[in-house]
């Protein structure tokens, strides 16, 4: 973690042009639509839409309708419904491509390409950016917005060359139109752009020249460019005016940010050698990283609650709609044969559904017991025993560095072992960040201490592939007890490459290998318990998902590495 990015979500407003024929000349019919839509309020803003929609369905005035459910669409985007968003712009486009108006039909683009943005469909945000931009030639703030937005979309991509270009030519215009909001938003992006082809000099011009912008616009210092600056000045020695703009940001920070600064501000007093306070930070760093975790868990279960009162009454209004009908039934036989059929109906619905649901606790009771059988292997009391001995050690020796590494190593590994007890999958970059904790733990712990390495493919974007969590980690440990326990110079390697069908992991070992054909007779390895857990969590997932994991197991022919091999494919 080091610096931010603003990600731009700038919907363009649908105003209407031409007016009804009962309108009075020159008044903006959607104009205080408009202005409910900015002010939040999303019910009042719905009832004036879509009474503007029914009198322009009544006169069949085809622009109006469309701009109606063009405005529809932004009601239904700002309160996170993207479906009913998506579908009124689509019936809002049908209209505007067969009246050609460039603007709106501009407009409108953008709103679509900054849906697909929130949702994180970054191709399809473009091609519609790129549409709007298309439509409308014009050097107003429409374009700049368009811009604005696509810059940020080819930066998510990671195309680079064009991401700087669009940034300058959205700058360009800024400028020209005299925007100085969206200009400060751009060089704060751009900084950051810089920050990630490791110029320094340009990333802290350009956070400079915003935090300049918003000076002079009288608006609150920005917490993301503040980040940026501080992160850039840090990298080229400046230290002590680095950490002057992570604590100003501080200020007025949200909870996601301070993690954020407070990480940065960890590693700066570490790079400059200050332990106390690089431990202070790193523990509100852990503190803050757990209030959000907290806060998440408690918007989850309100949203369950919300979803389970809202069913609970949809349900009464289902049922009071049934007596309602059954009330208007004139005759008793044909009164009778509803009831029979709504009571045999919902019998064997209660059954279908009990079997059902007996089947999903069993299933949830075995992903469950296998879930902590791993969990207590991975934290078993001999290796917390053995890793205090170690704290304890290192403290009577008074190396002070070792031991505050080691315990924020140790921390580590608890805590996201503790973490993602509960998931079914874990991104790639944090098991291996696990993997990393723990062999340097027990290499620690090790007597004689051993050798490790985990090779990653540059082409694999780790953060965006999962695994099922808890995989690899039994494995490693296998090869750790059983692989090297015996060897002078222990070795392990880690190999995790990208292939045509999916990702491949190789965990190997210079110890004296295994015995092929006992491991394929009975399909474990050093026939440890460990193993037999995993084997299950194996079978349980190929079983659950469309998804497979091949293993195989077998006698490595490296020179380096003469030991067991254990290959795993994932196809992703």
């Amino acid at each position: 973690m080091r610096a931010f990015f603003i990600a731009i979500v700038l919907l363009s407003s649908i105003g209407a042009d031409a007016q009804s024929k009962n309108a009075p000349t020159g008044t903006d019919i959607f104009a205080p639509a408009d202005s409910l839509i900015r002010l939040k309020q999303f019910d009042q803003a719905t009832v004036r839409v879509r009474a503007i929609l029914a009198k322009a369905k009544a006169a069949r005035q085809k622009k109006n309708m469309a701009k109606a459910y063009a405005l529809m669409g932004n009601i239904f985007l700002m309160q996170r419904n993207p479906d009913k968003a998506l579908e009124n712009y689509f019936l809002s486009l049908n209209l505007y491509e067969v009246n050609k108006d460039t603007i709106e039909l501009s407009k409108l683009y953008t709103n679509i390409g900054t849906l697909y943005s929130m949702l994180k469909e970054l191709p399809k945000a473009r091609v519609y950016y790129l549409k709007a931009l298309s439509s409308n030639k014009h050097e107003n703030v429409e374009r700049l917005k368009t811009l604005t937005n696509l810059a940020g979309v080819y930066a998510e991509l990671r195309e680079k060359k064009i991401a700087f270009n669009t940034f300058n030519q959205g700058i360009s215009l800024a400028v020209k139109l005299n925007n100085l909001p969206l200009e400060a938003i751009l060089r704060t992006n751009l900084s950051n752009y810089f920050i990630e082809e490791k110029d320094w000099n340009n990333a802290i011009i350009n956070a400079r020249n915003s935090l300049a912008l918003r000076n002079k616009l009288q608006q609150p210092l920005s917490v993301i460019t503040l980040n940026n600056l501080g992160y850039a000045l840090v990298q080229t020695g400046q230290f002590k005016e680095g950490i002057s703009c992570y604590t100003a940001a501080l200020n007025t920070a949200n909870p996601q940010e301070k993690k954020q600064l407070y990480y940065n501000l960890y590693q700066a007093h570490k790079s400059l050698g200050k332990l106390p306070e690089s431990l202070k930070y790193l523990e509100q760093y852990n503190s803050v990283k757990d209030a959000i975790s907290k806060l998440n868990y408690e918007q989850k279960v309100a949203e369950i609650t919300a979803a389970y009162e809202s069913l609970k009454k949809q349900n009464r209004i289902n049922n009071l709609e049934k007596q309602n009908i059954l009330q208007k039934k004139q005759l008793r036989q044909q009164l009778f044969l509803i009831v029979a059929v709504i009571l045999i109906t919902l019998l064997v619905s209660v059954l279908i559904y009990m079997r059902f649901k007996n089947y999903k606790i069993k299933a949830a009771l075995e992903k469950s017991q296998i879930k902590r059988q791993l969990l207590l292997l991975q934290l078993n009391p001999h290796f917390i025993f053995n890793a205090l001995q170690s704290v304890q050690r290192f403290i009577y020796l008074k190396d002070q560095e070792q031991s505050m590494q080691y315990l924020n190593s140790f921390s580590k590994l608890i805590r996201l072992t503790l973490e993602n007890s509960d998931k079914d999958l874990i991104p790639l970059d944090e098991e291996i960040e696990i993997l990393d904790n723990y062999l340097r733990l027990q290499s620690l712990n090790h007597s004689p201490a051993f050798s490790y390495q985990i090779n990653v493919s540059p082409a694999i974007e780790t953060e965006n592939i999962e695994i099922p969590v808890m995989l690899l980690q039994p494995f490693v440990e296998n090869a750790v007890i059983h692989g090297i326990r015996e060897q002078k110079e222990g070795k392990i390697k880690i190999d995790i490459s990208q292939e045509t069908d999916g990702l491949h992991i190789c965990i190997i070992d210079n110890g004296q290998g295994t015995n092929i054909a006992a491991s394929q007779t009975n399909n474990k390895m050093h026939r440890s318990m460990g193993m037999d857990i995993l084997s299950q969590r194996i079978q349980e997932f190929n079983r659950e998902n469309k998804s497979y994991i091949k293993l195989t197991v077998s006698n490595q022919q490296d020179v380096n590495y003469p030991g067991t091999a254990i290959h795993l494919q994932l196809a992703i």
